[in-house]
């Protein structure tokens, strides 16, 4: 609860709560307690489907941290269900498959995804007909990405509102819109600089930049 960073983060504690209530409940009387777990389950399953698409597709080798609470809520589902609907099959085949598709649904939410980057920006011979643009996550990190550009409102923006030192001009926060595909970089667009939006934002397929883009 200390480290949530998401309003939906909160509402681990109230699922726990409920989670605690339905095994209790289950001791003492099946029927109500066993409904009452298929219904957290499910809830567990809304709650982690997001997750689970995020450590499949960035940190696969951690995956068991997520997956099996994920299994194990699915593993509830199925045979609470048996118990629960063995006289209606129609209601029990619909509930299960609608704690299989949850996570499905949260995995391949991944498929196309947008992420809002924040980096620092230096740019080199502004005067020239092309100035390069370096973009990294901060000003001493050497993993970064370059590229020539020659569009005259950032070259404005750059002579007018940059910080000059030595021989480049940089601005502390540009802002990037990242477009993936899973884990792979589709397409990169530079939308906002030090607070000022671009009229026309500027877009780069990942094969037209030199350097690294993984620290996005």
């Amino acid at each position: 609860m200390a480290w949530s960073i998401h309003s939906k983060d909160m509402l681990y504690l109230p699922l726990w709560i409920t989670t605690i209530i339905g095994l209790i409940l289950y001791l003492v009387t099946k029927q109500i307690g066993n409904k009452i777990l298929i219904l957290v389950s499910i809830l567990w399953l809304l709650q982690l489907a997001e997750t689970l698409g995020w450590f499949l597709t960035f940190k696969p080798e951690k995956i068991a941290f997520i997956g099996l609470p994920t299994l194990a809520s699915i593993l509830i589902v199925i045979f609470g269900t048996n118990k629960e609907f063995k006289n209606r099959k129609k209601v029990g085949f619909f509930i299960k498959a609608i704690a299989l598709i949850i996570p499905i649904l949260g995995t391949f939410s991944y498929s196309y995804k947008t992420y809002d980057r924040a980096v620092f920006s230096e740019f080199y011979g502004i005067d020239n007909t092309k100035y390069k643009a370096v973009f990294k996550r901060t000003p001493s990190s050497t993993r970064q990405f370059e590229i020539d550009l020659s569009v005259n409102e950032l070259r404005d923006l750059v002579k007018n509102k940059a910080t000059f030192v030595a021989n480049h001009h940089y601005f502390p926060n540009a802002r990037l819109k990242v477009n993936m595909r899973f884990s792979k970089i589709n397409e990169i667009e530079l939308y906002q600089i030090e607070g000022y939006e671009l009229e026309q934002p500027i877009k780069w397929k990942i094969d037209e930049l030199s350097g690294e883009t993984e620290f996005l």
